[in-house]
């Protein structure tokens, strides 16, 4: 008689392998929206930090001339006029100094402005000389 030795290979059977794949599939359908949400939610933060930053240079501005720097059309946030003004740069993870806007055609009533075709954002950012911020829901 003839002794047989069935050497049985371990290893995973084919529904096995669908089974964790199938479940794979259902956890990344639940995660990724909750992780694009959670980017957008810290691009928006950023955003809403760096125009802060701005409003308080804008203050600093205010306190030492009395008046805003006027800008009667919507100018980017960078160049001369705001060297004195933003001594640093506004550059983030996710903006640049070209990403904000600003106008304030009178020197007391001044507008800051993150523009969503320059950034990730879907809607565009505005803090006004109140201190509203609009567009946020």
């Amino acid at each position: 008689m003839k002794n047989r030795n069935k050497i049985r290979i371990a290893g995973f059977s084919l529904v096995e392998l669908m089974i964790v794949i199938v479940i794979s599939g259902i956890l990344s359908a639940i995660g990724l929206p909750m992780y694009f949400n959670h980017t957008y939610s810290a691009k928006r933060t950023e955003a809403i930090a760096a125009l802060g930053s701005l409003k308080s240079d804008l203050g600093l501005y205010y306190a030492e001339y009395g008046y805003y720097p006027i800008v009667t059309e919507e100018d980017y946030v960078m160049g001369a006029d705001w060297n004195d003004i933003n001594v640093g740069e506004l550059n983030g993870d996710n903006f640049f100094d070209s990403s904000y806007f600003y106008i304030c055609r009178d020197g007391i009533r001044w507008e800051l402005k993150v523009d969503k075709n320059t950034t990730f954002l879907t809607e565009d950012l505005t803090l006004k000389y109140d201190g509203t911020l609009i567009g946020i829901n």
